[in-house]
Parts: C-alpha cells; structure tokens; sequence
C-alpha cells in the first residue's frame, strides 16, 4: 500500500510538471513586449509621428462593439492595432496565423467568436463586417471569451507595445525611457514589463527539480560526513565542481541588470528593489484588458501548480526518508573467543 501511495504521488508530481511546463510557456508566448497605457487616448498626429520615428512600435486600444456576419450577430471585445498583431494578443493561432502588419483587410478571431459568428472553429477565409467594414479573417486563436483583432489606423490608440528585441539582458526602463525619447510619445501612466512574469512562470515551472537537486545535493553531503578522508573529500570536490559548473549557464540567462558591478553598493540594491516594486504596482494598478488577464491569471495557476509541486516533493521526501530508517541495519558479527587452558583470551 505504501508503495501504490509513493508511485501515485509520484506520478501526480509528474502530470503537474507537464502542466507548470505547458503553462509557463503558454505564458511566456503571451509575454513578447513592453504594453505602455496611457489613460487618455493619443493624439493621432502623435501616434503617426511615432511610427515614422519608431516604425516597430504598434499601438491598439480595446472597446466592445457589434460584429455581423450575413446571418449572425453578437456583442465582442474588439481590439483595433496598428503594426503587429503578434504583440496585442500574443498567442499562436490554432488555425490560420495573425493578419500581416500591412494587411488592411485581415483580422484574427477567438475560438468564441469563431462558434457564435460561425458556428465552427474553421472561419479562416470567412468574413465579418464593422460598420460596413468587411474583414477577412486570416486566423482564429484559443480563447473563452469572445475577441476579434481589427486593423485600423486611425483609432483611439491607448496603448502601445515596444516588442522585447535585442540583448535580453538590457536594462528595460532604460530602452523604455530611450524609445520614447526618439518617438515622442508622452510619459505613460503605467508600464507593463511582461517579460518578469513570464520569466517568473519559467522559474516555478522548474521549481521541482530545483527542489529534488538540493535534497539531493543535501542527502550526498551528509553521506559523505561519514565517509573516511579520501573519499569525503572527493564527494565535496565533485558537489563543488558541478555547481561552479552550473554557474555560467545560470548567469547565461540572467539579466545583466539584476546584477549590481559592486555587491556592496548598497544604493545599487535599493534602487533596484525600487524599480522592481514599480513594475509589480504596475500590473496591479493598471485597468485590466482582455489579454492582461490571460496573463494574470496564467501566472496565479503557475503559482498553484507550484505550491502543489512542492507539496507533494516533501510527501515523497518524508516518504523516502521514512523507507530509508525503516531498513535493517547490518550488524557487524561479533568475533567469537575461546579461552586457552591458562584462560588467556584468544581469538579463534
């Protein structure tokens, strides 16, 4: 019974790590650029004089309207860009793929939007209309609620999306500030780094083996405190070796600007956390739009799915460690003695 318990834990870890794994990139496709929100529209002089300046940057504004087909009709959330529109809504298409940045007369639909507009997932090549506007939709992408995105240039853009491009160690406020100094557009209210949870899903989808590798690591240390000179120190020599090892792959992937040049620049750690804690005021205070919640609560599951990992890591460590005192100890055989005709002590 003990053993069915173990293996069932054992392989609900593992379905939860497929998911955490599944999830954490889902978000990250959702994560592919800097949103800066405004809280009143731009101006659309602004907003052109920017992408002559900037030509990568791509604004969008969200608002509810009608769509009609020739015989259907229903109330979406329709998100009107300019540029690309990978970076509005991020996820991959299940069919079809996003309208081209010059395509004028393209859009992408929801799965949602999809069942009540068509009555069937496969709409690519079909058409919607706007306000006499016809669009061609040119791919459909997962989602619960009903979205549609509907190129137009002249919208009342309230937001803008600087995609993550360059070294991914840059400084982020930094080649913000830089953008919109050379565009022109006027300081944001909020501003939403989507790379840090996305990099923070990343961190708890691998949050088990984190786990196994230091009861590991903590299990070989204390093995070899009981081993002999030669052998003690080899095992330490080895642990040590595989973390100075494991060192350059782990800076490889961390920001360059999470990392202070003096570690005892205290000003350095505080402006830092402050700029950090900014960014994390900014999701919170920031008007929730359609895909900011396909964010949040993606990173709420992957803290769930975490907190579920490391749950069942300690059942199966007690469990582990439970077996391993209930094994019998070997008992070194005592050496039997014989006594000599003069009852000197003797081994036999």
């Amino acid at each position: 019974m003990r053993r069915l318990v173990t293996a069932l834990a054992a392989l609900a870890l593992l379905l939860l790590t497929a998911a955490g794994m599944k999830n954490a990139d889902a978000l990250a496709q959702n994560c592919r650029s800097v949103s800066l929100r405004w809280c009143q529209p731009i101006a659309a002089e602004t907003a052109e004089a920017a992408r002559e300046n900037q030509p990568h940057l791509t604004f969008w504004c969200e608002e509810t309207a009608t769509l009609a087909t020739s015989w259907r009709q229903t109330e979406a959330a329709v998100l009107y860009y300019w540029g690309d529109a990978s970076l509005v809504w991020g996820a991959d298409c299940l069919s079809g793929g996003m309208p081209a940045p010059l395509d004028a007369g393209g859009c992408a639909v929801s799965t949602a939007l999809a069942w009540q507009l068509f009555g069937s997932e496969d709409a690519v090549g079909l058409t919607l209309s706007r306000e006499n506007t016809e669009y061609t939709v040119r791919g459909v992408f997962e989602s619960e609620e009903p979205v549609a995105l509907l190129p137009k240039a002249d919208a009342a853009f309230t937001a803008a999306e600087l995609p993550a491009e360059g070294d991914a160690g840059e400084d982020p406020a930094a080649r913000v500030d830089a953008c919109l100094v050379k565009s022109g557009l006027p300081e944001p209210d909020w501003r939403l780094y989507t790379a840090l949870p996305a990099v923070l899903a990343q961190g708890l989808a691998w949050l088990p083996l984190a786990f196994g590798t230091a009861v590991l690591a903590a299990a070989l240390v204390r093995r070899a405190a009981r081993l002999s000179f030669p052998a003690r120190d080899a095992v330490f020599f080895a642990l040590l070796g595989a973390a100075a090892l494991a060192l350059p792959a782990f800076f490889s992937v961390w920001p360059f600007w999470l990392t202070p040049s003096r570690w005892s620049d205290f000003s350095w750690w505080s402006q830092t956390a402050g700029q950090l804690s900014e960014m994390g005021e900014a999701f919170l205070t920031a008007p929730c739009a359609g895909r900011d919640l396909a964010v949040k609560t993606g990173l709420l599951a992957q803290a769930g799915l975490a907190l579920l990992q490391c749950a069942l890591c300690e059942v199966l460590r007690c469990r582990f460690r439970a077996a391993e005192m209930r094994l019998p100890r070997t008992v070194a055989p005592a050496q039997a003695v014989c006594y000599n005709e003069t009852d000197e002590e003797a081994a036999c």
